[in-house]
């Protein structure tokens, strides 16, 4: 059975280090669960998706918007701006003006705070909720009891 990639478990970032970028990274130390390692099929295989033209550009704006949104303190990398702001400004760079929101249903009430916000700042919003098209739970074998909800609902 293969292994599965674990990246949260990764005791270092091996696929993130602090070289120049005409050098190639090591990834001798990283664990066996790396999907660098793991994976080499596969992320050359993504490598090719930047050949396209939109796709090279968004991950070029991506990659500035880290850049103007994150500042290096003698505690570390941290966010010079709210999530939401940084959100807004990589979709008008990018030119969006639609912009969708998937949620759970228990941030609805954060999920309407959003939605106005971004509305606020000029976007079309369209979201959809985890619950959408109401599928009973009892359909993937959740017994009444199990339901947060309770039994009858």
């Amino acid at each position: 059975m293969d292994e599965k990639a674990q990246c949260a478990k990764c005791p270092e970032i091996f696929c993130y280090p602090a070289i120049a970028a005409d050098q190639e990274p090591s990834f001798e130390k990283a664990p066996s669960f790396c999907p660098t390692k793991l994976k080499k099929d596969l992320i050359e295989k993504a490598l090719l998706e930047y050949d396209r033209e939109d796709i090279r550009e968004f991950a070029r704006l991506a990659s500035v918007q880290e850049f103007e949104c994150y500042e290096l303190t003698p505690d570390g990398i941290r966010t010079k701006i709210p999530r939401i702001e940084e959100t807004i400004q990589f979709a008008r760079k990018n030119g969006f003006r639609k912009l969708g929101l998937a949620f759970c249903a228990g941030l609805m009430n954060e999920a309407r705070m959003v939605t106005d916000i971004l509305e606020r700042k000029g976007f079309e919003v369209v979201s959809v909720c985890c619950k959408a098209g109401a599928i009973p739970k009892e359909m993937i074998g959740i017994k009444p009891e199990e339901k947060i909800a309770g039994p009858g609902l």
